[in-house]
Order: C-alpha cells, then sequence, then structure tokens
C-alpha cells in the first residue's frame, strides 16, 4: 500500500515527565513498508500513522538513527507521514 507514494519516516523521543518533544529524526534506510513489517500493523489511513516503540523495535531502530535510544530517559515513537 505504500510502495506507490512518497513517505517520511521519522524518531520522535519525549521527556518521560512532563511529554515535551525532545528530539527527532529521520529513520535512514528503513522504508514506510518495512516499519510496517517491524510494528506488525497496516498502515490504516495512508496520510499519517504513529507507533510507540517497545523494546522489540529498539534493536532494529537503533541500526538506522544516529540517536542513542534511551528508553530510561525518554519515551519513543515513529512516524510515517506522507509527502505531498
Amino acid at each position: 500500500m505504500c510502495k506507490n507514494t512518497s513517505t517520511k519516516v521519522i524518531l520522535n523521543w519525549y521527556e518521560v515527565k512532563g511529554n515535551s518533544l525532545v528530539g527527532e529524526e529521520a529513520v535512514q534506510n528503513m522504508t514506510a513498508d518495512d516499519i510496517l513489517k517491524l510494528f506488525e500493523t497496516p498502515f490504516w489511513n495512508n496520510l499519517y500513522h504513529c507507533w510507540a516503540v517497545n523494546r522489540s523495535h529498539i534493536a532494529t531502530l537503533q541500526k538506522n538513527v544516529p540517536h542513542k535510544i534511551d528508553t530510561k530517559k525518554y519515551s519513543y515513537f515513529v512516524e510515517i507521514y506522507k509527502i505531498s
């Protein structure tokens, strides 16, 4: 479903206490389809979707972002946006 659309895959991290956005960066070398497989979920609206990162996702994501993932310090989410 995502193959014919341009998408942007972003890792966001938020304060665990306070919920403020701390940073974000593009996830390199992973397509929207790769993310859908990693999170085992459909791209339900073809425009935007967001998933909370859990332990099972960290190893794969860490290989594709420079930010050192630290779940004790931050809460993480992966977002996919359709680029118009």
